[in-house]
């Protein structure tokens, strides 16, 4: 496979060089590196891998994804909340395919003085692998202008010690923002949060 290592090696170096000039402590720089890196290997992928979204055509022509800048008062610490009685629901993908679920657990958190929650929940599927995944979208007051209009997703897992990272700065499209033979899942009303979140993947591309 080929790899795009050596400019994003001096992409890396330059990004170092800039969060630096910015004052970043040396624990924010190497949070903003790591997903730095990500992201380069994640372009790498996206033009090279066999099972990337992109048409072939566009791989052509691709030369990387498109991020708002890195913010990290939009990461977040802390625990989910689970409910006693998980609820039945159901996700609705952007072809009108249903998939069953559970609304799981929220993850409560504070941002510039204000408590906001997003709601967790666990797609329904045979593969045990997936038990622990749970599934969070959102949208916000960037979707459909800055971002992806069906929104962005986070990925992360269940872990027994209940203590959670929701970095936004980790935003991703789906694949159906790249490929329309994709159907993806859409983010719950509940998830939609009345404020701007820029970090994160930025619109691919305009959509019609």
């Amino acid at each position: 496979m080929k790899r795009w290592y050596k400019p994003g090696l001096l992409f890396l170096l330059g990004l170092v060089f800039l969060t630096c000039k910015r004052g970043y402590s040396p624990e924010e720089q190497l949070i903003i590196n790591q997903i730095q890196t990500s992201r380069l290997e994640k372009d790498s992928l996206f033009k090279h891998a066999d099972w990337s979204p992109l048409p072939e055509e566009e791989k052509k022509h691709f030369s990387g994804l498109k991020h708002f800048p890195f913010d990290l008062s939009l990461r977040f610490e802390g625990p989910i909340t689970r409910y006693d009685t998980p609820f039945p629901d159901t996700i609705v993908g952007t072809k009108g395919d249903l998939r069953p679920a559970i609304r799981y657990a929220y993850f409560p958190f504070d941002y510039r003085g204000k408590e906001y929650r997003l709601e967790l929940y666990k797609i329904l599927r045979d593969d045990p692998e997936y038990n622990k995944y749970l599934f969070l979208g959102f949208t916000d007051e960037t979707t459909g202008d800055e971002s992806y209009p069906t929104g962005r997703y986070i990925d992360f897992s269940e872990n027994p010690e209940n203590h959670y990272v929701i970095d936004f700065n980790l935003a991703y499209n789906p694949y159906c923002a790249y490929n329309p033979r994709y159907t993806c899942a859409i983010p719950s009303e509940e998830n939609r949060l009345p404020f701007a979140i820029r970090a994160g993947e930025r619109l691919y591309k305009e959509h019609e």
